[in-house]
């Protein structure tokens, strides 16, 4: 517990010591959106098929640190030394046919097709992440970033339906290791960059937690919070105790 103890407070003080963002515009964040909305839906209201979770109504903070963390390589490595949506697309469609569905989609919102950059040396492991990647180095810089962030503030999709079924009792228990970052009613927490995890997918609340375990997030030492959020999920090691936890999350009202 004083192990967890520390971690927190270590992500507080970074925040503390200056981490700001500037104002969005949603104006011009509306515009950003539109690659957004190929696989995350017209509100945001994400979709299984491509992967995409809710992001309407998702903090901006939260948004801004994931889309520079994206942006870096700090979510998600995708061996290419600059963007490129062609070649991460083909790759993801190698494992989930669904994307064949949106190449077409995508290729609208860029002048000249879908972008290739340089050429990647292989596959990663996470199908998503890395086509996360590509996209969000399109951005044009922060001030993109934060416009978007704005925009997804003024969105509003509904609760995803439940797709899970789980022990309420034992997720509750379960539950408790996640309280003090996210919130009784998992709402989140600004000073420990933890998102609001109510009114999510089940679907994707479960693939960040396998994730975790198994190194596919949280093994980046320069990315503070998810190497942080990596010891916590391990807490739940069976995909029992995921789903119970997942499915107490379900529970909760909107953040």
């Amino acid at each position: 517990m004083k192990r967890f103890a520390c971690l927190m407070i270590s992500a507080a003080a970074m925040v503390a010591a200056g981490t700001a963002f500037a104002a969005g515009d949603a104006a011009r964040g509306e515009a950003e959106f539109e690659v957004c909305a190929v696989c995350h839906g017209e509100q945001g209201e994400g979709f299984e098929k491509y992967g995409a979770p809710k992001i309407g109504g998702q903090e901006d903070w939260y948004v801004i640190t994931s889309l520079k963390n994206f942006r870096a390589g700090l979510r998600a490595r995708d061996n290419c030394d600059v963007a490129d949506v062609a070649g991460t697309l083909e790759r993801a469609k190698a494992s989930s046919p669904d994307y064949a569905e949106i190449e077409a989609e995508l290729a609208t919102h860029f002048e000249g097709g879908v972008p290739s950059g340089g050429a990647c040396s292989q596959a990663s492991n996470d199908v998503y992440g890395p086509l996360m990647r590509a996209i969000a180095l399109t951005l044009a810089d922060d001030q993109a970033v934060e416009d978007l962030a704005a925009y997804l503030l003024t969105l509003s999709p509904p609760k995803p339906a439940d797709t899970i079924q789980g022990d309420l009792a034992s997720g509750t228990v379960g539950y408790a290791t996640c309280i003090a970052c996210h919130g009784p009613a998992g709402e989140g927490n600004q000073a420990l960059n933890a998102p609001a995890v109510a009114w999510q997918h089940d679907w994707y609340t479960i693939r960040q937690m396998e994730h975790y375990i198994s190194g596919v997030r949280g093994s980046d030492p320069r990315n503070i919070f998810d190497t942080q959020m990596r010891p916590m999920a391990m807490v739940l090691p069976t995909p029992d105790q995921i789903r119970n936890v997942t499915a107490y999350i379900n529970t909760f009202p909107k953040p």
